[in-house]
Parts: structure tokens; C-alpha cells; sequence
């Protein structure tokens, strides 16, 4: 696992060396305020995740989660008031008969202590980002999130996901969460 002080306090991103200048989030508007990962997206990390996400392996929700709880209680962050998933698209969902995401979710909030509120939609369904470019993936999640109606949120959110690669479902799943009230988003994901 990373030193969290020897990485981009904004994307997550491994530095060269401590107070180091983020060259991967320069000139982008991110709504979240800070990430933390488990560790880089490669090696054994990929494979467990791909057997995670797409081989139906719906056990390692719990080494990974308490994997990532770990990595965050080493960040130097506010405490949370709730610890929300990013969702998936009810047909995507229903195709691979869980949602990581929130599976995720629901094991740091327990080891954090912190509840958890599924607090956003998947608005549209969209194109799987893994075979699009950065500008591309930018433009298919746009609007693809909103606030769950009648779910209030105040307060600092963790917002859960499996990877973050440019940032863009991060980008406008914590943008939905503001516009619902929270006062800050800082993301956690297994993989950078």
C-alpha cells in the first residue's frame, strides 16, 4: 500500500516523491477534495479486482474492503457522516447479479463505523468505460448521476468505488452528491 503523504492528495495518484506536483489532475475540476487508494491497478491487485468485478467473486468484498479501511484510516481526513456507493445501472446490475460498488460500501462503513446511505442513482445507462479513451469516458458519464429524491446528506461523504482511472464517474457521482447537500466528497477505491 501507498504512504498516502506520498501521493496526490486530490486524484490519489503515486508521487515521484513527497510534495511532488501532480502532473495526472493538473487543470481539472474534480468535485471530490481528496482520494485514497489501496494500491496501484496492476500486478495480483488487477487480477483479484477483475475476479471481483467481473467473476462473480462476490467474497473478496471483504479482504478489499477492509484493505481500503485501512489505507483511508491512514489518510488525514475529517470524519464522515455517511459512506456512499457508486452505482451501478440497475441492467448492468441485474446482468452481473450484484453490486461491487456497494458490496464495498457496505464493509468500510462497518469498519469505519460510519453508515451507510445509498444516496445516488445511475440516471441512464452508459457504455462500459474500459474500452474508451479519457475524452470519451469524460463524455459518458456526463449527467449519468442524481441524488436519490428525498435522501438528505449533509456533512463530508465517502464516496466508494472499485477504480478510478481519469475520474470521470468519481468527477460526477460527487458532483450529484453536492448538489444533495454534502459539503465535501473525498473517494476511496481499491485501484489507481
Amino acid at each position: 500500500m501507498p504512504d498516502p503523504a506520498c501521493c496526490c492528495r486530490r486524484c490519489g495518484y503515486v508521487l515521484p516523491e513527497r510534495g511532488a506536483k501532480c502532473q495526472a489532475c493538473r487543470g481539472l475540476r474534480l468535485a471530490f477534495t481528496g482520494t485514497c487508494a489501496a494500491d496501484l491497478y496492476r500486478g495480483r491487485l488487477k487480477a483479484v479486482i477483475h475476479r471481483y468485478k467481473y467473476g462473480g467473486q462476490m467474497h473478496l468484498a471483504g479482504p478489499l474492503g477492509r484493505l481500503l479501511a485501512r489505507q483511508i484510516r491512514r489518510c488525514p481526513w475529517p470524519a464522515f457522516s455517511a459512506v456512499v456507493p457508486v452505482p451501478l445501472h440497475p441492467r448492468r446490475r441485474s446482468d452481473r447479479g450484484y453490486d461491487q460498488s456497494l458490496l464495498l460500501a457496505q464493509v468500510i462503513g462497518t469498519e469505519l463505523d460510519v453508515p451507510l446511505k445509498v444516496a445516488l442513482v445511475r440516471t441512464r445507462s452508459t457504455k462500459s468505460q474500459t474500452r474508451l479513451g479519457a475524452a470519451e469516458r469524460w463524455g459518458n458519464v456526463q449527467e449519468a448521476f442524481a441524488g436519490v429524491p428525498g435522501t438528505a446528506l449533509s456533512g463530508n461523504i465517502l464516496l466508494v468505488d472499485d477504480l478510478l482511472t481519469t475520474g470521470a464517474t468519481a468527477h460526477y457521482a460527487a458532483e450529484a452528491l453536492l448538489n444533495a447537500g454534502a459539503s465535501a466528497v473525498y473517494l476511496a477505491v481499491i485501484g489507481r
